[in-house]
């Protein structure tokens, strides 16, 4: 099997950081929002989404949270389950690659930090110039380039648009519903603990 990973809120446990960087903004701003709504927003959703519908300053606003976001990332870290998981998937002939809105070189840092490197083939970013998801164009790269059988192949992600882009590009599909928010969600399977995934694959 094939697997394409969602980084933020998947394989590694940032949200805490994006919601604490989301909430200095906000002060910065001096907008008042309650950080339950903000959360939520943003795992349902997207933060690009989130700055479209409540009509934030832009490119302001974006640019005011990433900055945040690149100071405290370094104290993001992955999902306990995480390498061991990504490791017997290996071990069953498993290939994993990493579709994420964070930048490749961040990314393949905090992999290299966690000593998870060796366990991805590819990375794409939000700097390689690819629509971001629900759009299903990095898959398809992913799929041509290295020549996966999309049977074979799956996206997981815990948000919405991670499962639409890989039924999008016609491949299974995985949620990780860390929330139970009970969205309306139309994935191959669910799980709530990456362990899970040896288990079904």
């Amino acid at each position: 099997m094939n697997y394409i990973w969602d980084f933020d809120g998947t394989l590694y446990d940032t949200y805490p950081i994006m919601l604490k960087a989301l909430m200095k903004t906000f002060k910065e701003f001096g907008i008042k929002k309650n950080e339950a709504t903000v959360y939520r927003k943003i795992k349902e959703e997207s933060i690009r989404q989130m700055i479209i519908d409540w009509q934030l300053p832009v490119p302001d606003f974006d640019n005011h949270y990433h900055a945040h976001e690149l100071i405290d990332n370094k104290a993001s870290y992955p999902f306990e389950e995480a390498k061991e998981t990504l490791k017997k998937l290996q071990e069953k002939d498993g290939q994993h690659f990493i579709l994420t809105h964070q930048t490749v070189d961040s990314t393949w840092n905090l992999l290299k930090r966690d000593a998870l490197d060796s366990l991805i083939v590819s990375i794409i970013g939000s700097d390689s110039n690819y629509p971001r998801k629900p759009d299903p164009s990095a898959i398809n790269y992913f799929i041509e380039e290295y020549h996966l059988d999309p049977q074979k192949t799956v996206m997981i992600g815990d948000r919405k648009l991670d499962i639409e882009a890989g039924n999008n590009a016609g491949v299974q599909t995985v949620f990780f519903d860390v929330d139970y928010f009970k969205q309306d969600i139309k994935a191959t399977y669910f799980i709530n603990n990456l362990k899970e995934m040896v288990q079904i694959f």
